[in-house]
């Protein structure tokens, strides 16, 4: 038995979902921040439960030809990013690895059986997130931002992210400074008091356009005061205020949402599509990356501009704008209430007159569409992390659609999926995407075709 504080040697033998590595001592799993596979690494064990234990590096006795020194001063302290001491092009691999494991873990199907592809890998693995989400602290008598740390426990002040782009850490630096100017209190974690919370920036990689918005834990004419100023910086073309009194912070924004300065929305691009968008409103952080995953999404739709598309979890449109020149039609389904607005003004916005998005849980509103005799030659669905689930999947079977295209950001769900999908489809391909480089997080777009039995 392992006890905390035992010093033991472990050979790392893979990565664990969130970037550690794993080892393993008398068959118990031992999972190790900062560990590469086949290190083999002196370890102090820090905690211990029946099914694994967790551990911190001592020292390392045979250092992969893959371990690089991290860029960012941060590294380590802030939970931002877990995998910057990986190489850059072997991190794509390890990607590739923990599809293939999930497929092996979760079914029944043997990843040999259909082309499972390198990741796709970004030009410049920095600086490719355009919108921002930072807690507010008070650091040496300043207002800061920071991340959280690796354990969630506290706020680390950072004075700029290497994720983030260079605009979004400029424009922060200029509103903490005006909020020391102007008295404006970050919050007091410990008392649950402070006037400001959250700072949320979003950046048009297209255009330039700044949109910021204050999270308040309390009302007050400070804000309205803050955002005067703020609407002056330079790119700032919006000011809006969340006011989010309770103590969770999962979901950050609170329900009440105002516009204290400038325009509602500001605008971005995915290849030659314009989109309008909300400080609420879901869009994938990193533009650049998203374009060629859209690229690879048209691609394997194969569509001869006479398909009907599904476009299942459509957000603000993206998806479905995209493929709707390609198309003979193509119809949305978003639960959000308020990004089935956007989408329908987005498709306006670039003059598409087939495409038309539709309010409504998917999982109840595609059996009903289909029991009308509504039916399409092409699904393309982007779920959250928790995937499908058994009733869409089931929905899925019944459309009768010929190609479904899956485009997962969690092989452990995708994987389950696959369980039911593959009742009725074969999967031709999956193709593991880096939107989010310097993070064990792994995309994927997964090509289904439907068997003719």
């Amino acid at each position: 038995m392992l006890n905390v504080g035992d010093n033991i040697s472990v050979e790392i033998k893979r990565l664990g979902i969130n970037g550690e590595g794993i080892g393993y001592y008398n068959r118990l799993a031992i999972f190790i921040p900062g560990g590469i596979p086949g290190e083999r690494c002196d370890v102090e064990i820090t905690s211990v439960s029946e099914k694994m234990a967790y551990a911190k590096i001592i020292d390392i006795k045979n250092v992969s030809k893959d371990r690089c020194e991290p860029k960012c001063k941060y590294y380590n302290r802030c939970g931002g990013c877990n995998t910057m001491h990986i190489n850059y092009n072997k991190m794509g691999d390890f990607k590739r690895d923990r599809v293939i494991e999930s497929i092996t873990r979760y079914t029944d199907l043997n990843p040999r059986s259909f082309e499972v592809k390198k990741t796709v890998l970004m030009q410049n693995p920095y600086n490719y997130r355009y919108k921002a989400s930072l807690p507010v602290r008070k650091f040496n008598d300043n207002a800061t931002v920071g991340l959280y740390s690796v354990d969630g426990k506290e706020v680390i002040y950072i004075d700029g992210c290497m994720n983030q782009a260079d605009q979004i850490n400029n424009i922060n630096k200029k509103i903490l400074a005006l909020m020391d100017k102007l008295n404006v209190v970050p919050y007091i974690e410990k008392y649950k008091r402070g006037e400001v919370k959250y700072i949320v920036t979003r950046v048009s990689h297209f255009n330039k356009e700044a949109q910021v918005t204050f999270v308040i834990g309390e009302k007050t004419p400070k804000i309205k005061e803050l955002a005067k100023e703020v609407i002056k910086i330079d790119s700032v073309v919006s000011v809006f205020e969340s006011f989010a009194d309770g103590e969770g912070d999962s979901l950050i924004f609170g329900s009440d949402i105002k516009l204290l300065e400038g325009k509602k929305t500001i605008l971005e691009n995915i290849g030659k599509y314009k989109f309008e968008l909300l400080p609420t409103a879901f869009f994938q952080l990193n533009p650049i990356q998203t374009e060629v995953l859209y690229e690879h999404v048209l691609k394997a739709c194969k569509l001869s501009f006479k398909e009907r598309v599904l476009d299942a979890y459509c957000g603000v449109g993206t998806i479905g704008i995209y493929l709707a020149h390609n198309a003979s039609e193509v119809i949305g389904i978003e639960y959000n209430k308020e990004a089935v607005e956007n989408a329908n003004n987005n498709a306006q916005l670039n003059k598409i007159k087939n495409a038309k998005f539709l309010q409504g849980d998917v999982v109840e509103l595609l059996p009903h569409m289909i029991k009308e005799g509504n039916q399409f030659d092409v699904i393309v669905a982007d779920p959250p992390r928790v995937g499908l689930g058994s009733e869409l999947c089931e929905a899925i079977l019944e459309s009768g659609a010929k190609r479904f295209i899956y485009v997962s950001c969690n092989p452990a769900t995708l994987a389950k999926d696959l369980n039911i999908l593959t009742k009725k489809y074969n999967v031709n391909s999956i193709e593991p995407f880096d939107m989010f480089p310097n993070t064990s997080h792994v995309e994927a777009i997964c090509v289904l075709n439907r068997r003719n039995d």
